[in-house]
């Protein structure tokens, strides 16, 4: 059993025993919080202990998006597969876009260069 049908069984086992959320608000609640965790972890000096918490933040973050798959009744291997998919096609699109630059990598732009780039390969893409 890969990790994604871990998740999913183990969703559907607190559900059925009757540990669930109730609402969508709730579940968002929860993806906010675990943001804020993440981000207070992110501030932090990168020692063996806060790389380790970090992680843990990062999964608590993963599984709190995964539920609201579940409860949204989606699956959440197919829903990261299609936006992979997507990324894939918009990254391709950049790429493109780069090489018609003249650039042969973007190493060294700004985020900013780097936005632009990739929103206009989101027009170009969707």
């Amino acid at each position: 059993m890969d990790l994604l049908q871990k998740t999913l069984a183990l969703e559907h086992e607190a559900s059925n025993f009757g540990f669930c959320w109730e609402n969508t608000t709730q579940i968002m609640a929860q993806i906010l919080s675990e943001c804020q965790e993440v981000s207070e972890h992110l501030n932090q000096d990168a020692t063996p202990d806060n790389t380790l918490l970090l992680q843990e933040e990062l999964g608590d973050l993963l599984h709190a998006v995964f539920s609201l798959c579940v409860f949204c009744k989606l699956n959440p291997k197919d829903t990261l597969e299609k936006t992979l998919t997507k990324f894939e096609r918009r990254l391709n699109a950049v790429k493109k876009l780069s090489h018609q630059m003249g650039f042969t990598t973007l190493k060294g732009q700004s985020f900013d260069e780097l936005m632009q780039v990739w929103d206009k390969a989101k027009q170009l893409v969707g």
